[in-house]
């Protein structure tokens, strides 16, 4: 299998901002995945959220409006550790029952509520954090034996405006080409986000989301980040495919997607005329495809802890 080739540069190399699967949702049978997790020696190893705080307040804050409309079928999450004193929802398997896609699911193919399972690989486009090279081992054999319901695009950029509601005409301007015609676009401002939750479906979308990743990062998830890092804004786009992901790819969906960011941020002006950095997109494409590849993917943005002076023993 060939991979493709992406000829756009970055604006700013220095920053090493660049575009990348952030996510990745399966659904499918909760039979047919406890099977697998037994064949990967995980199922043993699922864990009720509560069981970390950390991961617990980030799980209720990112999936607070997975709920189906079935109240009484409640949302229920459950998590696979696969990096010890996992901090974040990087290097985690998240198990999603009773969500929306789960229940459509069921709605579609006339099965009970509690039939299917969404199984999440969370925060994999991550400057802040490493990702484990066992979480790309694990995505792999899932990628190779389910179809991908959906993915998260995402790209980084320097934007020195606020993300605020005073800037939400700029996000709708910058976003009405995939917004649908004669219905007023559901953008939501919550804190420095700014979502568009109801995109054309003919354009494979089913979300928009752009965040202030510098505040996120410092302010919610407690990092020290590069202070030169300041006007670090997200867009991330989570595209719907129903298709095995390297299909995906070989029917130009990743560039499909590039092309997406490349439009929003220019219209921001997070951008100039050059296209945004795939480095990112392509190293992980070639990990997955192959894992012998020696790469990795190795946290830049965040400030390196000062070392400790050794401690003298006072003379006598």
């Amino acid at each position: 299998m060939t991979n493709p080739t992406f000829k756009t540069t970055t604006i700013k190399a220095y920053r090493e901002y660049s575009a990348g699967v952030d996510s990745f949702r399966f659904v499918l049978s909760t039979q047919s995945l406890n099977i697998f997790l037994r064949k990967l020696e995980l199922f043993s190893k699922k864990r009720k959220t509560t069981r970390n705080k950390q991961v617990d307040s980030y799980v209720k804050q990112k999936f607070k409006n997975y709920q189906s409309e079935n109240q009484k079928h409640k949302l229920d999450i459950k998590y696979i550790n696969l990096k010890r004193g996992v901090k974040s929802l990087s290097n985690t398997i998240l198990i999603i029952k009773n969500s929306k896609n789960c229940h459509e699911y069921s709605k579609n193919n006339k099965k009970s509520y509690e039939y299917y399972s969404e199984v999440v690989f969370a925060g994999l486009h991550q400057p802040s954090k490493d990702i484990e090279p066992l979480t790309l081992k694990i995505l792999k054999k899932f990628l190779k034996r389910y179809k991908v319901h959906s993915l998260d695009l995402a790209v980084d950029f320097d934007w020195d405006k606020s993300v605020n509601n005073a800037n939400r005409p700029l996000f709708e301007t910058a976003t009405r080409n995939y917004q649908q015609e004669e219905i007023k676009p559901n953008i939501r401002n919550e804190g420095s986000s700014l979502y568009l939750n109801n995109p054309d479906p003919s354009t494979g979308l089913l979300r928009i989301l752009l965040y202030d990743k510098y505040k996120k990062q410092t302010l919610y998830h407690k990092e020290q980040i590069k202070p030169e890092l300041k006007d670090w804004k997200r867009l991330e786009i989570t595209i719907k495919t129903k298709a095995r992901f390297f299909d995906w790819i070989e029917r130009d969906g990743s560039n499909d997607g590039v092309a997406i960011l490349n439009d929003i941020t220019q219209k921001l002006g997070g951008r100039g005329i050059m296209g945004v950095s795939v480095e990112m997109m392509g190293k992980q494409i070639q990990k997955l495809n192959d894992l012998r590849r020696a790469i990795d993917f190795k946290a830049w943005a965040r400030l390196e802890p000062t070392p400790k002076s050794p401690k003298t023993r006072a003379k006598k």
